[in-house]
Formats: structure tokens, C-alpha cells, sequence
């Protein structure tokens, strides 16, 4: 009964976001990030950051009162371990009143480059010093607080940085199901910003589409403005979803309005459960699942439903496409992230006296007779002499999961903590990049759409078959090849996504035998054969190019002139059922703090690196009431509000759940009603 009234909710917003086309009063939204001024953005549309507590004015006091110069270890060089020293350094630079005391910050990296983390990247010692990364990575609309910090990095210019948004293509075992569109441009997200109602600008069809979805919330405007493939004329065959199967999503609208994303009962309610068993009570059809369903969860938190927490699988598609209008739009950076934004990161990091030393991998951590901590490095891998860190007052913890449990399980000072207890029952996702260096092909394939670029350099049969997006985003089983059984990937043209490699660039500036066409390949989940050789990784990854886009043939081998794999066991944090029970929060002790997007799991709504962003500025915020320091800039941008139609479907939820409780995940009522008229007609 619960959800059966909360199904009669849905269907009633339904009639509430068409009566908007004449209301506009009950528009939508339609929060969006403007990635220049963002935090006088955000304070205009009514947004108010986490602040920072008071603090003595003091620098490093500590608790009798006498100054002393605070030394930090921060161990881990991607987005949580650069956020954190940029959330604190800002205690080194001068006053008005001249310059500070200020603190010791020492960043500490396993790799030797020191940049970036998964989301770095390296020139290789080739004579064409060609730029390789560890995966490809997207900055989603609601990238709120990694937007943010990003335009706190002088020479950084967010517009300059990356591209526009663009629309990627969904691929699953039988073909191409559907291009994902920009679901905000430009021009609406200024309307929304000023509080102006949409109007149809002609009379085409995707015109009229996008007026009555702008008047819809989330995630009822997606499905309408998606280009959902029926053709099954081609190798593969093509998408078989009907209108019942897209129906069917609806069951999951009450799981959606009683799942919190904030909300520690939430997440433990839903946490235990398996996502699998979430999509089976919702009434989701078998087409819908393999789909749609079933792709996105192998490539957003890169698991099947039944390794996936039914709690994961729904915080993801909240904060990915269904949390504001808009969400689901992606933007893809313009070159390496390394050298684009981690570059200028550390040089501004260094110019305020952080210590940033690559190539040193810590080996454990322990508490001293003076209650400070000393950390130990694996000597095989520091460049220097040093290789003891002593008498840190402060240690923070920014690395993946897997890599925190094996530090907790060598480091006295942090298996002794209640926090850490079951640090050694994280889990981490195996992932394989994959970047081929290509003859360019001699016919220029050009007019396509949704890149930065419109040219490339493939071979037109692939540059056709990807003509309307340069992502490819592909689910589980492509090909019936028995390696991609549980094995997600995207495919990348990157001479349509990076300026470097495009036909532009080239014709200005590279001479014709040093061209090259690039396709990057990321695969996740990639267990069962990331030990494989090279070879035979490439040729798994042409394979399941060609069986994805649905091509009459493979590339052949002959036609790569370099290609480049970088292996990441277990590196990607993986959300299995149960594994929010063993998240943290960013602090474990004081002096003892961690951040990542691992951590924290049932605060603030964000995935991916908008989280170890957040709980970057988090720890950084704890640590600096713990010290006293006054001049951290560790506000967090709060995540973007629920619709008006949202919340009031929360506020239906947890009325009718104190009146009817339930002690495991709750039926649909798509389910419901199908079961019940199956009794009584």
C-alpha cells in the first residue's frame, strides 16, 4: 500500500509538469553550473557553502597556546591529495600585516610524475613524446566544488581547459540503443538563470521535444530527448526496447524518492542490498535492464547489479542524470588532464612551499613517544636518501580504498582505530586503457557531430558509424566475446576531442609523416585479462571496437603505428553491497584524516571527482579546526537541491514509511499493480 499511493504520486507529476507548459510557475529549476564566477553564481541563485569554522587567528597554536610550525604528509597525488594541499596551503601566503609562519605540507605519490593520480598522465620516452593517460575522464554538469577549485589554479581558464558539453552514444550487446544529447545548452541555461520560461524557436520536431522537456524535471526529460535506435538493419542488430519496457523505469520511482543520498538510515537500508534485487522489485523489463540499465552500471560504477549495492546503483543515477536538468551533460578536457590542469596545480602548490615528492610509496605509519606520527617509505622507490618522514603532526589519507586498507594493515596508528576496522574489506575495479596511434587514413571524414572537433582521421567506415558523438559508451557481452562478459568500456576519437591531435592542429603545425589518428579504449572490470600481453590486449580492443559500433571489419593491426596499455588493478573504488557500512568519514583521529570519492559515501551527493573534491575540502575543514589554522579555503559547495517534484514525493515517502515500515527494499508499485490486477481481472 506504501508504494502503491507513491505510484499514484508519480503519475501525478506527471500531470503536473504538463500543466507547467502553462504554468510557469512550476518550471523546473534548471540549476546549472556557470564554470567562470562560480561561487558568485552559486551565492546569486541562493546556494550557501559549507563554511569553515571560526578559528583562532593564530597559525599552528597548538592546545597550551604557544605557536608552533605544523608539519602535514599528504599521502596521494590525484584530485583528493592536490584539493586538500590547495585547501590548506593557502595558510602560507602573506597578510596584509606581511608574511605568516605558516605550515609544512608534504605531498607524497607513488608515482614518479606526481600528477594526477588515475587521472594522470605522462609523455612517453619515444622520439614522438606522445601523451599517455590512465583513462579518459569527464567533468559533469553538477561538478560544482571541481569546478570551483579548478578556477583557483592561476593560468587555469575552465573554458579553455575543456570543451563544450557533449553527447555520447550508448551501446549495448545488441547494437546502439540510444544518443544521449546535451540536455542543457547554452542559450536555455541562460533563460533558466534569469528565470525565463523557454519558448519554441520553430516547429521541427526536436524544437517542440525540447520545450515540453525543459518543462519537465528529471528524469522524465531524458527519455524524451534521447534518440533511441530501432533500426536493427545492421551487424549486431540494434536496440528492441518498446514502449512498455521504457515504462517499466517508472517502478523505480519509488525507490527514488525514498532513497536519501544524504541520509546514513538511507544508505544502510539500501546498502545491504544488492542491485540487482532493486531492479527486480521495481518491474524493470529484461530489455530495459540489458538495454539500458545494465550498460550504465558497467561503465558509472563499473560493476554488474548483483556486485553492485542497490544504494550505489541509485546515488549514481541520482547524481549522474537525475539529480538537476542537465546532469547527465558531460564536457571532456582538451588534452591531457596532466598537463592541462596538474602542471600549473603543482607549480601554484610549490610556489606556496608544498613539498611534492613522486616515486614515494609509503610503507606504514606509526605514532612516536611524542604523539606525533613518522611514516615510513618503501626505499625501492624513493628517489632520495630519506626514507623516514618524521614528526608529522598531521597525516592525510588521499588515496584509493584498496590502497588505504593495505596502509591500515600496515600502519599501527591506523589499525589500532575503530574507523579502520574493516578498511581490508574494500574492494577495488580492475581498469585497462588502452590509446592506438594510427595511420591516419587518407580520406578526412569530416561533418560529424557532438566533438570539439568535426574531423577525423579513422577510417570512415568507423568515423561514419560514430558520426554523431566521438564517445562510444558500451555495456557488458559486446560481440559475445567471453573477456567482455562482465567488462564495460567507452570508445574515445580523441582526434575530435583533444586540439593536439585534430586535422586543424595538424595541417598548421605537424609534418604529414608524424600524423597520426588516436582511439582510445577504456575498459572496466577488466580482471580476465588484464595480466594478458600487449598484443594480445590490442587486439582484443580492436575486436571489440568493431563489434560495438557494428563495423563490416576489424582495424588492422598493421595500420598502428604506437599503442600504449596502462593497467589499474583494483585501483577504481568499487561500491559492492555493504561496502558504505565500511566507508569512513574524513576523520579518523585527530591528526588522522582521509579523503576520496570512497569516503563519506553517505554525505554529500557526488561521485567520482567531484567527491574526492568534497571530502578533500572536508578533511581540509576538520583538520583546521583541529589546528586552529585561520586561513584554510575549505568551503564545499552544497549538491544541487531536489525538484520541488522530488521533494515532495520525499515528504510522501517518509510519512507513508513511519505509517507502513518496511524492513528490506520496497516493492514497486508498477509490481504491485500488475499483481494485484492479475487477482482480481
Amino acid at each position: 500500500m506504501f508504494y502503491f499511493v507513491l505510484k499514484i504520486l508519480a503519475f501525478h507529476l506527471l500531470f503536473i509538469a504538463i500543466d507547467a507548459l502553462t504554468n510557469p510557475t512550476i518550471n523546473s529549476r534548471g540549476l546549472s553550473l556557470r564554470v567562470l564566477s562560480a561561487k558568485k553564481f552559486y551565492s546569486l541563485s541562493g546556494l550557501h557553502s559549507e563554511k569553515s569554522p571560526s578559528k583562532s587567528p593564530e597559525i599552528g597554536e597548538n592546545d597550551s597556546g604557544t605557536k608552533n610550525k605544523l608539519r602535514i604528509a599528504v599521502i596521494g597525488g590525484g584530485w583528493a591529495g592536490y584539493s586538500l594541499c590547495e585547501s590548506i596551503s593557502t595558510n602560507n601566503l602573506p597578510t596584509e600585516r606581511g608574511s605568516r609562519g605558516g605550515i609544512e605540507i608534504i605531498m607524497l605519490d607513488a608515482s614518479k610524475q606526481a600528477k594526477g593520480g588515475l587521472a594522470g598522465g605522462y609523455r612517453d620516452e619515444t622520439k614522438n613524446n606522445r601523451p599517455v593517460e590512465a583513462g579518459i575522464h569527464g567533468f559533469w554538469r553538477e561538478y560544482r566544488n571541481t569546478f570551483d577549485i579548478m578556477e583557483s589554479i592561476e593560468g587555469v581558464k575552465v573554458d579553455e581547459v575543456l570543451g563544450g558539453f557533449s553527447p555520447s552514444v550508448l551501446y549495448s550487446k545488441n547494437g546502439k540503443v540510444a544518443v544521449a544529447p546535451v540536455l542543457l545548452d547554452e542559450e536555455e541555461m541562460k533563460e533558466s538563470n534569469f528565470g525565463k520560461m523557454p519558448v519554441i524557436k520553430d516547429v521541427s520536431e526536436k524544437s517542440i521535444r525540447r520545450f515540453i522537456a525543459t518543462n519537465l524535471p528529471p528524469p522524465l526529460d531524458l527519455p524524451l530527448l534521447a534518440e533511441i535506435n530501432n533500426n536493427t538493419d545492421r551487424k549486431g542488430g540494434g536496440s528492441k526496447l518498446r514502449p512498455i519496457d521504457l515504462m517499466s523505469g517508472l517502478g523505480l520511482v519509488g525507490a527514488w524518492a525514498d532513497f536519501e543520498q544524504e541520509s546514513r538510515v538511507s544508505w544502510k537500508r539500501y546498502d545491504t542490498q544488492p542491485a540487482s534485487l532493486l531492479f527486480e522489485k521495481a518491474g524493470i523489463t529484461d530489455a530495459l535492464y540489458e538495454e539500458m540499465v545494465s550498460p550504465l552500471l558497467h561503465v558509472l560504477p563499473m560493476c554488474p547489479a548483483y556486485d553492485c549495492s542497490a544504494a550505489a546503483a541509485l546515488s549514481c543515477f541520482h547524481v549522474f542524470a537525475l539529480q538537476s536538468r542537465g546532469a547527465f551533460d558531460v564536457r571532456w578536457c582538451r588534452g591531457s588532464i596532466s598537463e592541462k590542469i596538474f602542471d600549473l596545480w603543482q607549480h601554484q602548490l610549490e610556489q606556496r612551499g608544498v613539498s611534492i615528492r613522486g616515486g614515494s610509496r609509503v610503507a606504514s605509519i606509526k605514532k612516536n613517544d611524542d604523539g606525533k606520527y613518522d611514516i615510513s617509505l618503501d626505499s625501492m622507490n624513493e628517489k632520495t636518501e630519506n626514507s623516514l618522514i618524521e614528526n608529522c603532526d598531521a597525516v592525510v589519507l588521499a588515496v584509493g580504498a584498496v590502497a588505504a586498507g593495505k596502509l591500515a594493515a600496515s600502519s599501527p596508528a591506523l589499525s589500532s582505530l575503530d574507523a579502520t576496522k574493516d578498511f581490508d574489506k574494500l574492494r577495488g575495479v580492475t581498469c585497462v586503457a588502452v590509446r592506438l596511434f594510427l595511420k591516419p587514413h587518407p580520406t578526412i571524414t569530416s561533418g560529424l557531430k557532438g566533438g570539439l572537433h568535426d574531423k577525423t582521421q579513422l577510417p570512415p567506415e568507423f568515423a561514419k558509424a560514430m558520426i554523431d558523438s566521438p564517445i562510444a559508451v558500451c555495456g557488458a557481452g559486446i560481440g559475445g566475446i567471453e573477456e567482455l562478459r562482465e567488462t564495460g568500456f567507452c570508445i574515445y576519437d580523441l582526434q575530435r576531442m583533444h586540439d593536439e591531435f585534430s586535422v586543424d592542429h595538424y595541417a598548421l603545425h605537424i609534418d604529414k609523416e608524424d600524423q597520426v589518428s588516436v582511439l582510445e579504449i577504456d575498459f572496466y572490470r577488466a580482471d580476465s585479462f588484464v595480466n594478458c600481453q600487449n598484443d594480445v590486449i590490442v587486439s582484443l580492443a580492436l575486436e571489440a571496437v568493431s563489434s560495438a559500433l557494428g563495423t563490416a571489419s576489424k582495424i588492422d593491426q598493421s595500420g598502428i603505428v604506437d599503442s600504449t596499455i596502462l593497467r589499474a588493478k583494483n585501483a577504481v573504488s568499487h561500491f559492492s553491497p555493504n561496502s558504505a557500512l565500511y566507508s569512513p568519514d574524513v576523520k579518523l583521529d585527530k591528526g588522522l584524516y582521509c579523503c576520496g570519492d570512497w569516503v563519506d559515501r553517505t554525505g554529500h551527493a557526488s561521485w567520482s571527482t567531484e567527491k574526492s573534491v568534497v571530502t578533500a575540502r572536508q578533511a581540509a575543514n576538520a583538520l583546521s579546526a583541529d589546528f586552529r589554522l585561520a586561513n584554510s579555503q575549505c568551503d564545499v559547495i552544497p549538491a544541487a537541491k531536489d525538484t520541488p517534484q522530488l521533494t515532495a514525493l520525499r515528504k510522501s515517502a517518509k510519512l507513508l514509511r513511519t505509517l507502513l515500515p518496511l524492513e528490506t527494499l520496497p516493492p514497486s508499485p508498477w509490481v504491485f499493480a500488475k499483481q494485484f490486477l492479475s487477482r482480481h481481472v
